[in-house]
């Protein structure tokens, strides 16, 4: 403001008396210069932390947004007898305390002095005001054993670990805080939610529900986030300004949400256990006047550090719980399906044992046809069998980490053909027709063994649940990677089902009806990602399922990528 002079008798700011002995007045000072055009000039964080509020631009007569200068008693100041409207009146105000009742509807109390800026024509251009606070007398001191015994004896009292999170903050807020917001790390993912979030305002509460529900935390945009989810060290917000708002608002709608939720202050400290950060516990408050002090850090610190364990201690009960009833389906499961194939098996020998022994007393011969029935039999249910053994041998081979690959050039078409043949009886008589579509040698470096192991499962799955409809086996190259599909027209897969149905022991339809150990496609996903590729499936209930396997085709001959001349006509059997 050019041409504003300042004489010393107008902008010395006196001393005053000094405060009583139940306060105490702070050393940082607010600093506010508004010219009488309404245009803030000057307006220091220490100043928006009094008042709380965000920096104006611009204020109509001599009123501070959301702010009201009240006497001790808590009735409002008539307008022009705020220090502001009087030094903009020309009248120096010497220091001494004022209230101010703030838009969080808390009071401060503030040693004030205001004086008047002139300009070169000794006309008022500006007032500028001078802050500093006074807290009455202290607190009393955080009984911060209380708190954590009743927040143990919370946590201690459920297994659903996040049923008692909203409860946990409720020993925080209004203790500590106005506020408070429990953030966690989705498992195996970077993204973050918010477990529990608390407002001792109601409005404020649904608000901040809103707002939250809204605009989830997002961890693509870390200026917009405590320090504790980058970094695991604490956080301390002194107060949401303006310039942080504009920083963090992912448009204006998000802007308005943050400015009505209110100026406040937020200490954030990490959920820490194991080496890791399962989250950070936030809590807000609405009187920036009182800064988080060391005690009540260590407090929250170690509270979150015990939320955190019991966070981990509870996941790992569920893991552990799901694990035993796994394992309990699975034998329930597998006892069912070793004793399937036992109980023809032992019934055709035990006949056949009758009949040589009676043929002998007779001294008869036994029949060939009757042996060889008898047999027939038995070599299907040994294969069952060995199948089933070899399926609980793979799975303790992959959970061990000695699943074995022996690398060699082959021709996938060829394999898939080779396995359609082999299904080619079976298919017959199920009345399911076979059809392979593979115009041209896609040729890769697999295991053999594996990868035949792979395309029966896939096959035998889709002739399994397709109802004797058609199944159509695709071969085809694409550039680095072969691509081989399996579609059939059966019952196909419900949604929910798809995410699941590659996973140890699980299945999509009743094992009643299907039979199965559920293992079949975990296996494939297994084998196929020691190749370095995927398998996934899409489906559409009643209309069948088609699975796609995509494997790289490793390191062969440049020549080997470029199409080869069409053969015949394939069949599959």
């Amino acid at each position: 403001m050019s041409g504003i002079t300042s004489p010393a008798s107008e902008a010395r700011v006196t001393d005053g008396e000094g405060p009583s002995p139940s306060t105490r007045v702070m050393d940082a000072e607010g600093v506010v210069l508004v010219e009488c055009t309404g245009r803030v000039t000057v307006f220091n964080s220490q100043a928006a932390a009094h008042f709380g509020i965000p920096v104006p631009l611009h204020i109509e007569h001599a009123r501070l947004p959301g702010c009201e200068w009240v006497r001790e008693d808590g009735t409002p100041l008539p307008p022009g007898d705020s220090p502001l409207a009087r030094a903009l009146a020309g009248e120096p105000v010497d220091a001494s305390s004022w209230h101010v009742l703030r838009p969080d509807g808390t009071r401060a109390a503030l040693r004030c002095s205001a004086v008047p800026v002139r300009a070169g024509d000794g006309q008022v251009a500006a007032a500028l005001l001078r802050t500093q606070a006074a807290e009455g007398v202290p607190a009393s001191v955080l009984d911060a054993t209380r708190l954590l015994a009743e927040a143990g004896a919370l946590l201690g009292t459920s297994v659903d670990a996040e049923a008692r999170l909203e409860p946990l903050l409720k020993l925080l807020v209004p203790a500590l805080g106005e506020g408070a917001l429990l953030i966690l790390r989705t498992p195996g993912d970077s993204a973050l939610r918010v477990a529990a979030s608390l407002h001792a305002d109601a409005g404020r509460h649904a608000l901040l529900r809103d707002l939250l529900t809204r605009y989830p935390p997002d961890p693509s945009a870390p200026e917009g986030l405590p320090q504790v989810f980058t970094t695991g060290a604490v956080g301390r917000l002194p107060i949401l300004s303006e310039a942080h708002v504009g920083a963090i608002a992912r448009d204006a709608e998000h802007a308005r949400l943050l400015r009505e939720l209110g100026p406040h202050g937020c200490l954030s400290v990490p959920l820490g256990a194991r080496g890791g950060v399962l989250g950070a516990l936030l809590v807000l408050r609405s009187n920036v006047l009182r800064a988080f002090g060391a005690e009540e850090e260590r407090f929250l610190t170690e509270l979150a550090h015990r939320t955190a364990l019991y966070l981990e201690n509870a996941r790992l009960y569920r893991e552990a719980r799901e694990a035993v009833r796994q394992r309990d389906e699975f034998l329930g499961i597998a006892s069912h399906e070793l004793k399937t194939p036992l109980t023809p098996l032992s019934l055709k020998v035990q006949l056949l044992q009758k009949q040589v022994v009676v043929l002998a007393r007779e001294g008869k011969d036994v029949p060939t046809d009757r042996v060889a029935d008898a047999l027939d039999v038995v070599q299907r249910q040994v294969r069952r069998l060995s199948g089933l053994v070899d399926n609980l041998l793979d799975v303790s081979r992959i959970t061990a980490g000695r699943l074995r690959l022996e690398l060699e050039e082959m021709d996938l078409a060829s394999v898939a053909a080779e396995i359609l043949y082999r299904f080619s009886a079976a298919a017959a008589q199920a009345g399911t027709e076979l059809g392979l579509e593979a115009p041209v040698p896609v040729v890769g470096r697999w295991d053999r063994l594996r990868l035949e192991q792979v395309v029966t499962n896939l096959v035998s799955n889709a002739l399994k649940y397709g109802a004797g409809q058609p199944v159509v086996v695709s071969v085809e190259a694409r550039g680095p990677l072969a691509r081989l599909t399996v579609k059939d027209h059966g019952i196909g897969i419900a949604p929910d089902d798809l995410s699941r149905i590659f996973e140890r022991f699980e299945r999509a339809v009743s094992d009643r009806h299907y039979g199965g150990l559920g293992l079949g496609l975990y296996i494939t996903r297994q084998i196929v990602e020691a190749f370095g590729g995927t398998v996934s499936a899409v489906s559409t209930p009643g209309q069948g399922a088609t699975f796609l396997l995509e494997l790289p085709r490793g390191d062969i001959p440049e020549e080997w990528l470029v199409a080869h001349a069409a053969p015949g006509p394939t069949g599959g059997g």
